[in-house]
Parts: C-alpha cells; sequence; structure tokens
C-alpha cells in the first residue's frame, strides 16, 4: 500500500541479513558455485561448518525449474546456533535465507540451482543407509579447518554435558562429576569424518557405544570449549 520494497522491510526487521547479502555480492558478484567456477578449494571455513551441520541435521530437497533447498534443523532453544547456522549458509550462497518456526524446533535454509554441486553426498534416503565419501576438493577443506566441521558436528549431532561416576574401593561412595563432548550418528561414515578431525587436532576420542564417540580427557576438553562450548 505505501509502495516500500518488500527487500527494504526485511532490511528494517533483519539488518544483519541485508548486510550479509550486500558483504557476499562484494566478495562474488556472481550466482554461480564456487564449483561451477573451479574455485571450490577457496569455499573456506563458513562452508566446512555448514558440511558439518548438514551431514548432522540437514538435507537437500528439489524443487521445479532445477532449484535445490537446503534445510537444516536446529533447536528452538538455541538461538545462538540457530544464527549461526543463518550467518554459515548466506555466506556460501547469495540466496535469501529464511528461519521457519516449527513445533519445538527451526527450519533454516535457502533455495539455489547449485547446492547439489556443494553438496555431492546428496542421495535417496537416509545417510546412515548409503556411502557417505568425501570428494578430493572436500578433503583438502577439511584437512585445513577440522576444527570447524568438529563444531558443525557437535552442533548438530553432538553436545557437551556433565558426566557423573561412582569412585572405586574406598572412594566408591563418592561421585565425580566432569565435562565431555558426545558426538551421536548411525553413520559409520559420518562418525569416522568426526574422529578424523579428532586425530588432525590431535584429540584423544573414544567410542562408548556403536553410535557414539566421546572426549573426555580434562586438557581436550578445555581445548574444544575454545571453538565449540556448550549450545546456546
Amino acid at each position: 500500500m505505501l509502495g516500500i520494497p518488500r527487500p527494504t522491510i526485511r532490511g528494517w526487521l533483519d539488518p544483519n541479513q541485508q548486510a550479509l547479502r550486500l558483504a557476499a555480492q562484494e566478495r562474488r558478484g556472481v550466482r554461480e558455485c564456487q564449483r561451477c567456477i573451479g574455485t571450490e578449494t577457496a569455499l573456506g571455513p563458513d562452508y566446512v561448518y555448514l558440511l558439518g551441520l548438514y551431514l548432522g541435521d540437514g538435507c537437500l530437497s528439489r524443487h521445479r525449474g532445477g532449484v535445490w533447498r537446503l534445510r537444516i534443523i536446529q533447536d528452538q532453544r538455541y538461538r545462538g546456533l540457530i544464527n549461526e547456522c543463518r550467518l554459515a549458509i548466506a555466506a556460501v550462497t547469495l540466496s535469501r535465507v529464511s528461519v521457519i518456526r516449527r513445533i519445538g524446533c527451526v527450519e533454516i535454509g535457502a533455495s539455489w540451482q547449485h547446492w547439489v554441486h556443494l553438496f555431492p553426498q546428496h542421495g535417496d534416503g537416509p545417510k546412515w543407509r548409503r556411502p557417505i565419501i568425501m570428494e578430493q576438493w572436500q578433503q583438502t577443506l577439511l584437512g585445513t579447518y577440522p576444527g570447524q566441521l568438529m563444531r558443525g558436528l557437535i552442533h548438530s549431532d553432538g553436545c557437551r554435558s556433565m558426566n557423573t561416576v561412582s569412585g572405586h574401593g574406598p572412594n566408591k561412595q563418592k561421585r565425580y562429576r566432569y565435562p565431555r563432548y558426545m558426538f551421536t550418528n548411525m553413520s559409520d561414515d559420518i562418525r569416522l569424518l568426526f574422529t578424523e578431525a579428532c586425530d588432525r587436532l590431535r584429540v584423544h576420542w573414544t567410542q562408548t557405544n556403536a553410535r557414539t564417540v566421546a572426549v573426555s580427557r580434562r586438557k581436550d576438553v578445555e581445548f574444544l570449549d575454545t571453538f565449540i562450548g556448550p549450545k546456546r
């Protein structure tokens, strides 16, 4: 009714979104993906973090006209993680990033023709039922930014929690609590990506059951706290 463009209104409601789009346009100036123009190895830490989120709680769905939609699901309690996910998506694509409220969760997503190029692990059915193999350019990025992959995987299918154990011998009545990181995923390939990232960072890990990997040593937990920390 007032003749004000809708993108202007969106910019008023969410100034960060508009700033991100302008910054991305200055950096790239094109709508093609990095694989199409041969610069995939320069994607950087935002992509590796987003890859971790996708492997945990993300999916691609195809729409008309060859357009793909990336969807990442986050618990609605963690506003900080929701914002981090949105920033990571906006850093990779020029497409508008939407945040849709669901019952108990939030869907962060964007539509783009090139998502399937950047996430070639897409396929039919659950990820744990098919091989998840990284391409060579992805392996290069994972070797450069292993901490960002761990952040994405923990922020999707992991947590930082307090573990309680009972003492032994004369101290069996005592109970001890200590923090640890847990990562749970049904896919052997995705768990292997997590443990390989731990190895690159020289972080000791243990397999607590068939689906779960834990990082429990104090110095390793303190190290992960410097760039992961509790979910917020």
